[in-house]
C-alpha cells in the first residue's frame, strides 16, 4: 500500500487528544490518525440514509388508493389483451 501525505489544520485541543490516544495505544501520531479517519468514514458510509434532498419526488405525496375492484382488474386485463 503506497502512502500519501495529508495536511490538515485542526485545533490544538483535537489534537492534543489524538496524540493522548496515539500514547495510549501505543500508535504513533499518524497511524493512530489514519485509522480513526478510516473508522469515521466506514461510519458514516454505513449509516448514511438518503435525506429529503436526495430523493426526487417532484414535491408529491402518496394518496392512500383502494386496491382495484373486480370490475376494474377486468377492464385492465381487455386492455393487455389488445396490446399484444
Amino acid at each position: 500500500m503506497s502512502t500519501a501525505v495529508l495536511n490538515v489544520k485542526i485545533s490544538a485541543e483535537l489534537k492534543d487528544q489524538i496524540r493522548l490516544h496515539a500514547e495510549q495505544n501505543n500508535e504513533t501520531l499518524s497511524a493512530i490518525t489514519e485509522k480513526l479517519l478510516s473508522r469515521a468514514l466506514l461510519a458514516a458510509n454505513e449509516s448514511y440514509e438518503p435525506g429529503h434532498e436526495d430523493v426526487d419526488s417532484q414535491h408529491t405525496e402518496e394518496e392512500d388508493i383502494s386496491p382495484l375492484n373486480q370490475k376494474e382488474i377486468k377492464a385492465l386485463r381487455k386492455l393487455l389483451k389488445k396490446k399484444k
